[in-house]
């Protein structure tokens, strides 16, 4: 076996063993987010009878639909591939079509708690982020840049979701304008992380 065929072997064997490695990590950042919001925000009364009406039901699906709209992107099997954004540039124009109608209806965009909402989400995203980096500094990124706004995007999202277990803001001009706005800000700031440590 020459030094071509090894390095080809070695690479077969590896992927397959990343992959899980990489879910686990993000479940392990998603159980100390969820830990950590029940400590230090605490669940908002009355949270579980709520979940299936409509306003609660849309701010925890939107965020987590966020996620997994990030995550294949995420987990591509070849780094080469140019894998669509479409999926979430389509849950931004739903989002801010929603944000119009909500607004246009007289709904609240300010609401009562904006910036523990701005400041709580990134906290949360953080152990997920870590986690979810960390994870990805095993494998050969060619476009850091844009692993690090997604895996941010993931992160934020998640932890959208993880904080609406906890927010009592139910206005859809509140949360898709202010839980948006923290999603793309953990977006970017995840941008710039993954320029700088995801590099080749």
């Amino acid at each position: 076996m020459d030094t071509d065929e090894l390095i080809a072997a070695l690479a077969a064997d590896d992927v397959p063993a990343k992959r899980p490695h990489l879910l686990w990590r993000v479940a392990f950042g998603l159980a100390v987010s969820l830990a950590l919001l029940l400590v230090f925000w605490g669940m908002r009364p009355g949270w579980p009878g709520m979940l299936m009406m409509a306003p609660l039901l849309v701010k925890q699906s939107l965020p987590i639909l966020v996620a997994l709209a990030a995550w294949p992107l995420l987990r591509r099997s070849d780094p080469e591939a140019q894998a669509p954004l479409w999926p979430l540039w389509l849950l931004a124009g739903v989002s801010a079509a929603g944000w119009g109608l909500s607004v246009l209806g007289g709904g609240d965009i300010l609401g009562q708690t904006l910036w523990a909402c701005l400041l709580s989400i990134p906290a949360l995203a953080l152990p997920i982020a870590l986690a979810l980096f960390r994870g990805l500094r095993h494998r050969v990124e060619t476009r850091p840049a844009r692993s690090g706004l997604l895996a941010g995007l993931f992160s934020g999202g998640a932890a959208a979701a993880v904080y609406a277990v906890h927010c009592d803001e139910d206005s859809a001009a509140f949360f898709l304008l202010w839980y948006g706005l923290a999603i793309v800000l953990c977006g970017l700031v995840g941008r710039m992380a993954g320029r700088r440590w995801l590099g080749v």
